[in-house]
Formats: C-alpha cells, sequence, structure tokens
C-alpha cells in the first residue's frame, strides 16, 4: 500500500521529498523503490526537490543510493557531499531540521540515549532490568529471545521450565519471541497479558493501566490477566476458543485496556513509523505541538513550556532524527519564527515571536 499522498504545491513537494529521504536512510523496500520510481517519473520538480532534501540530509548513503537512481549526476552529487561534509556539524542539523517541514513546525526529538555495540545477556532467569532517560538497552535473554527495551521503562523477567513471563511495569518494550511450544512467552502490563510462543511484538504505555500493541510477526493472544481461563489453546488453533480472549496477528494495532479497542490493520510503512525509536528516529503525523513535546519528554531532561495557546495545536508532521537542542531551537526561531527563553538548564519556554 502507497500511503504517500500525491501533492501539488511546491512546500508539499518539499515535504514529501524529505519523507522519501528518511526512508531511502533506512533502505527502501522493494515495493517502496517503485512507489519512488513513479513518483519520480511524475514532474522533473519532484526530482530536483528530492537531491536537494538529500543534500540537506547530509548522509552518504542516501547520496550514493540516489547516485544510483541517477547515474549521471554521481559526480556532480559527490563533489557536493564531500564539500557539505567540511561544513561545520551544526548548521548541517539546522538545514535538515529547517527542511523537514513547511507545513508545520519541525521539531527534533532531543535524546541522551545509549546505543550498545552488542547486547547484553541475561544471565539470570529473574531479574529487573530497566532504562534511564535518554537510555535504550538491547538484551538477549535466557530463552534466546531478543528484548529492546526504549527509554524510562522497565521491566521484570522470571523464567522457569515451564513458563516464560515478563511484566512491564513502565515505559516501551519490542519483543522478539525465541519458538517454544512447551512454553508461552507472557507479558503482562496492566490488566491484560499478551501471549506468544515465537513472534515478535511492540507495547508502550499510554496511561497507568492501558498500553498500545503492535503485533509485527506472527500472533499473540491477549487475555484479561484475572482470568480465570488459564489454555494458551488458541495459539495453536486458527480460532480463538470461546471465552479465551483475542487473537492479534502480524500487522496489527490496538489500545488494550482490559478490552481491546480501535483495532486496525498497518501497513508497513505504519509499522516501520511505529518503530523508529527502534533507530533513533521518531515519526509525527500531524499531532498537535502539545503532544509532541510530550512524546519528545520521554526521551530527555529538558522540558518544554508553551506560552502561547496557539502554539499548542500547531500540527507537526515529519521524520525526524535525534538531534541536538542549540540546533532545534535555532531552527524553530530562525526558520518558523519561534522564540525561545531557556528558564533554566531544564526548562525551555516556546512563544511566538512577535517581531
Amino acid at each position: 500500500m502507497n500511503n504517500i499522498r500525491q501533492f501539488s504545491s511546491k512546500e508539499d513537494i518539499q515535504e514529501q521529498a524529505c519523507l522519501w529521504v528518511s526512508r531511502l536512510d533506512r533502505e527502501l523496500s522493494e515495493d517502496e523503490k517503485a512507489q519512488l520510481d513513479e513518483w519520480l517519473a511524475e514532474s522533473p520538480n519532484h526530482r530536483k526537490a528530492l537531491m536537494e532534501a538529500a543534500n540537506l540530509w547530509d548522509d552518504m548513503s542516501v547520496l550514493n543510493e540516489l547516485s544510483g537512481l541517477f547515474p549521471h549526476h554521481q559526480n556532480k552529487t559527490e563533489t557536493k557531499a564531500h564539500k557539505r561534509h567540511k561544513r561545520v556539524v551544526t548548521q548541517a542539523r539546522m538545514s535538515v531540521a529547517a527542511a523537514f517541514l513547511v507545513m508545520a513546525i519541525a521539531v527534533a526529538v532531543v535524546v541522551d540515549r545509549i546505543w550498545l555495540e552488542e547486547p547484553d545477556v541475561v544471565a539470570h532467569v529473574s531479574e529487573k532490568i530497566e532504562t534511564g532517560i535518554g537510555e535504550q538497552r538491547n538484551l538477549v535473554l535466557a530463552d534466546g529471545s531478543t528484548l529492546l527495551l526504549n527509554t524510562n521503562s522497565r521491566v521484570t523477567v522470571d523464567f522457569s521450565d515451564d513458563v516464560r513471563n515478563i511484566v512491564l511495569l513502565k515505559g516501551e518494550a519490542h519483543f522478539e519471541v525465541a519458538h517454544d511450544t512447551t512454553r508461552p512467552f507472557t507479558v503482562t502490563a496492566g490488566n491484560n497479558t499478551v501471549t506468544a510462543v515465537g513472534t515478535a511484538f511492540n507495547m508502550q504505555y499510554v496511561d497507568d493501566n492501558a498500553f498500545e500493541l503492535v503485533v509485527t510477526d506472527g500472533k499473540v493472544l491477549v487475555k484479561d490477566r484475572f482470568s480465570a481461563f488459564s489454555s494458551n489453546q488458541s495459539l495453536f488453533s486458527k480460532a480463538p476458543v470461546e471465552g479465551e480472549g483475542l487473537l492479534m496477528f502480524a500487522g496489527e494495532k490496538a489500545t488494550v485496556k482490559g478490552d481491546v479497542d480501535a483495532r486496525e490493520s498497518l501497513s508497513q510503512n505504519d509499522i516501520d513509523d511505529d518503530l523508529a525509536w527502534q533507530q533513533g528516529m521518531i515519526v509525527f503525523k500531524g499531532e498537535r505541538l502539545e503532544a509532541v513535546l510530550a512524546e519528545i519528554g520521554r526521551y530527555t531532561q529538558v522540558h518544554f513550556q508553551i506560552s502561547d495557546e496557539s502554539l499548542k495545536s500547531r500540527r507537526v508532521a515529519g521524520y525526524f532524527k535525534v538531534g541536538d537542542i542549540d540546533g532545534l531551537l535555532a531552527a524553530l526561531k530562525n526558520s518558523f519564527n519561534i522564540e525561545y527563553e531557556k528558564v533554566s538548564d531544564t526548562s525551555i519556554q516556546l512563544s511566538v515571536s512577535r517581531g
């Protein structure tokens, strides 16, 4: 499914070009490559905008990818790329932030993340694991399953010969479950459990008892944690057992709070957007600035205050890399007329420029 919208104005073409560049950065699927070819064939303006956005992105992997699409521009592209890599890094970041959005505000995610070169191995079958604000941890569990824990999150792991139990206490985690039909893998969060045998899924708390569930591979069984019915027969059959719970399959997303609400099917692009945090990116699709800043707050000790009510409802959309806060603030001021004041080391106030 192609969820790239068709735009006509110069600003919309620039925005769409930035979306394509961000996808090139994390590598295109075969379907996406075909979609990009179609978009480029529609207008010479699309091609021009894509090259401009790629140069602003300043990433050699993206420029090399484009050199394959535009071989007669290869030498020119490489020369420009080398020149741009000699520029000051903060200028490049500001350019990226400014180029990302014309229809809304460019807000970069400010993160002090800790990426591990190699996964940790959980040596114990019973353990509490947590991350601080801005930290992420990639772990291999005792059964061979993998756990990627996002910022400010906490889980407990309790494995035995019969069960594999994890409790998500707060935050967000992605699980890739090692197949073992004799020991279903169960994650408890709020009032529900999510059980799998060999699959992959993502869970994120949205309030004290509700969590967002995205199934990326296989199937999972969502149940009430207090249910007396303890069988997992549905995991091994084609249909749920009456009263046992709800099966969710790869490509499905829902909010779970006792019941499963707003269940929806996702395209691969949608799934990639939801899991972009694993690549150090966050995707916004027209959320209010107030909600965007709340999401950013998960990753940094810095708090943003909005002094103008009109700014709270400003819509934000785009793909954003991790950036430094000074570059972010400079881009907001210079490109989008949003003033800032550093109230303290951890507090920044945003307001509409009166100039």
